[in-house]
């Protein structure tokens, strides 16, 4: 897994990356609607303290991650867009969730079938 300080370092480097604020906004949303379409209570997944994400692996992931639909992202990313988070926590949240998804692709990786 993956610690606080590897959010920050990562949340650090978006933040020099200069990225614009509507590109991070849907960044998030399509980060988070992948973790939503492969993991059971996504919502309730706590990165820092999940220790075995193969039980949380939705059972119709079958050895790839499952891709969502644009009309999601794009609903979400208007969810998040009309919040107006401060660029600052948005570049923690992208991090936090891009490690998340890599530990997911890990987990489908070594675990291809949910059965």
């Amino acid at each position: 897994m993956f610690t606080k300080e590897d959010v920050e370092i990562l949340a650090y480097q978006r933040y020099t990356s200069g990225e614009d604020y509507d590109k991070s906004v849907w960044f998030l949303a399509e980060l988070v609607v992948k973790i939503l379409k492969n993991v059971k209570n996504g919502d309730d997944i706590n990165p820092l303290e999940t220790d075995n994400l193969v039980l949380l692996l939705n059972d119709n992931v079958d050895g790839k991650l499952i891709e969502p639909p644009k009309d999601e992202i794009k609903e979400l990313a208007e969810i998040i867009y009309h919040e107006h988070p401060e660029k600052s926590k948005l570049h923690f949240f992208i991090a936090e969730k891009q490690l998340l998804l890599s530990e997911i692709r890990k987990v489908i990786k070594e675990h291809p079938t949910n059965q």
